[in-house]
């Protein structure tokens, strides 16, 4: 069951990659987050820890609170 945070940062996610032109296949490898995982993330179908979070967060080049003023 999707929740409406875990859909939110799934969405957030997309938007952020998809402004940088990023594919998920290169998204994937610049962050160490298998391809599948990732595109689990971004429809909300996962649930994922603070570390993958952190992974993604850096990925992007961005702060935290950076990355949840978009949410």
């Amino acid at each position: 069951m999707k929740t409406d945070i875990r859909n939110n940062v799934g969405l957030r996610i997309k938007k952020l990659r998809q402004e940088d032109g990023i594919t998920q296949e290169k998204f994937a490898l610049m962050t160490g987050i298998n391809r599948s995982y990732l595109a689990d993330i971004e429809q909300g179908n996962r649930n994922f820890g603070f570390d993958t979070l952190d992974k993604i967060v850096k990925g992007f080049g961005i702060s935290l609170s950076e990355f949840f003023d978009g949410i």
